[in-house]
């Protein structure tokens, strides 16, 4: 008999995610946090230094007996391990000049960037082209991470773009210092195996199907974010 099935979609953070166990399993929060904050117990890799966040790897798990938050938390990070190895993710990431801790990070911003996974690996490619050029990463997935955004509008605003989090690629070159959410397996995928070219820029276009349109230079942004700013005028209620 099945006593404990708990879901987790991708792209929460670690508080949310452990809202969600604690709600599903019975299990109260402080527990969760208790191991994340002493996260030894947990299979993690080791080049993951104890981080936890990004590592969570979000699944629908099932227990047969009354689970414990190590129980829960620890099969989470052996599935990310896992699916991992699965990947190659950590050969491939070195093959691409980043530590498999940068890819993971890379994986989060995607995972919140898009929710269609045929534009992750061309989101990878503009992160990976920006880093290069020593362009600051500009995405707004990180400000939501940074101001603990807990969504209702598509758009960042120009207090919480400015906000001093290391975490907020406005204001911080290069990556944040871990990852923005769980990502799951075809962020991971994109992580690591980015489009090649010449992309610096991208806007959704349309949040509501979740259209992505791609740029190389600055008449082609403006003219997406244009585009952008189109569906921001019929909605202007999701647009701060």
């Amino acid at each position: 008999m099945i006593n404990t099935r708990v879901t987790i979609p991708e792209g929460l953070r670690n508080t949310q995610v452990v809202a969600r166990l604690a709600e599903q399993s019975g299990i109260a929060a402080d527990e969760f946090n208790a191991v994340l904050a002493n996260p030894s117990q947990l299979q993690l890799p080791t080049w993951a230094n104890g981080a936890t966040e990004g590592f969570l790897f979000p699944e629908t798990y099932v227990f047969d007996t009354e689970p414990t938050a190590v129980q829960i938390l620890s099969d989470m990070t052996a599935h990310f391990n896992t699916v991992a190895d699965q990947i190659d993710f950590v050969a491939k990431a070195e093959a691409l000049g980043v530590s498999p801790y940068d890819a993971v990070t890379i994986a989060s911003i995607i995972e919140r960037e898009t929710r269609d996974p045929v534009y992750g690996p061309d989101i990878a490619q503009v992160i990976y082209n920006r880093l290069a050029q020593g362009m600051p990463l500009q995405m707004d997935s990180t400000v939501g991470y940074a101001v603990n955004s807990q969504g209702g509008t598509v758009t960042t605003t120009d207090e919480e773009r400015a906000n001093p989090s290391p975490y907020n690629t406005y204001v911080h070159p290069g990556l944040p210092p871990g990852a923005i959410s769980n990502p799951g397996k075809n962020s991971l995928t994109s992580a690591v195996n980015p489009t090649h070219g010449d992309y610096i820029y991208f806007v959704t276009v349309n949040p509501d199907t979740g259209e992505t349109k791609f740029s190389s230079d600055a008449a082609g942004h403006d003219a997406n974010v244009a585009e952008f700013q189109v569906w921001c005028r019929a909605n202007a209620d999701r647009c701060g």
